[in-house]
């Protein structure tokens, strides 16, 4: 098995360093793993949501040092990129400095909001749940567009802000995964759902029948945050993926994607 969504302490919300997290794979007997570090935006007041930009040769180092520690697993190189408007400049040239073997997109900031930490949910007065996800998957569909990802992460986010009935978004929704689809790019099975407010994974069972009807691959994710979440929850939720018609999951090298047989 295979877990692609993974961050360390560099995130500044995690804990553990990399080589936890591998020793963690290896004693739950996974095949490969990948480490996903939130991508570092210099002049982005975030201190509690992504590493800073004197880590980030800390990061890539422990990664390839941990290649060569543990022969046994393999360890894919990657990072969890914001699709935020007003950084994709700087975001796309990071992007093509670095070797990276697949590149998740996710969208965390709505406007100027980082919906996605507690910290920042008092401002849901301001934005209001029907604007937080129509506006969340309008973002998504352009992420998917940009050319720049092979992955789209944790794909119905906002419901760990609040539910909002199916009928108000279904449209943005349809629209999102359309995109994907003529992008060709992977969707992130994240398990962290499952840990946290909407006590289901992302994306829903409802969105995930959208997905396979387009033909979208997937990933597997637990977006562990310790060591002791690597793959988390990943036997059940292959267990849906098998229910839902999924017999297959994705795996990246020099963001080249392979399928691999559940």
């Amino acid at each position: 098995m295979i877990d692609y969504h993974m961050h360390s302490r560099l995130c500044r919300h995690g804990k553990g360093d990399i080589f936890e997290y591998v020793e963690s794979a290896i004693a739950k007997g996974l095949q490969e793993i990948g480490f996903a570090e939130h991508i570092p935006i210099p002049g982005l007041d975030d201190p509690t949501g992504r590493m800073i930009i004197d880590d980030w040769d800390v990061y890539v180092k422990d990664v390839f040092d941990a290649r060569e520690r543990y022969p046994e697993i393999k360890i894919a190189f990657g990072i969890e990129a914001d699709y935020l408007p007003p950084f994709m400049n700087y975001i796309e040239k990071f992007i093509h400095d670095y070797p990276f073997d697949y590149i998740i997109g996710s969208v965390h900031f709505i406007d100027d909001w980082d919906f996605s930490n507690p910290e920042h949910r008092y401002r849901l007065e301001e934005f209001g749940l029907d604007y937080l996800h129509k506006r969340y998957y309008e973002l998504l569909a352009e992420a998917a567009v940009s050319g720049l990802f092979d992955v789209i992460g944790h794909f119905d986010l906002p419901k760990r802000v609040g539910p909002v009935s199916m009928a108000k978004v279904s449209d943005k929704i349809d629209a999102a995964l359309q995109a994907i689809h003529k992008q060709d790019l992977v969707l992130d099975i994240n398990t962290s759902g499952l840990r946290k407010e909407p006590q289901e994974i992302y994306p829903g069972t409802e969105i995930l029948k959208r997905a396979r009807r387009l033909q979208i691959p997937v990933i597997m994710g637990s977006d562990a945050h310790s060591p002791k979440e690597v793959a988390a929850d990943f036997e059940p939720t292959l267990i849906l993926l098998k229910e839902i018609g999924y017999d297959h999951i994705c795996r990246f090298e020099n963001r080249e994607r392979q399928l691999m047989k559940i």
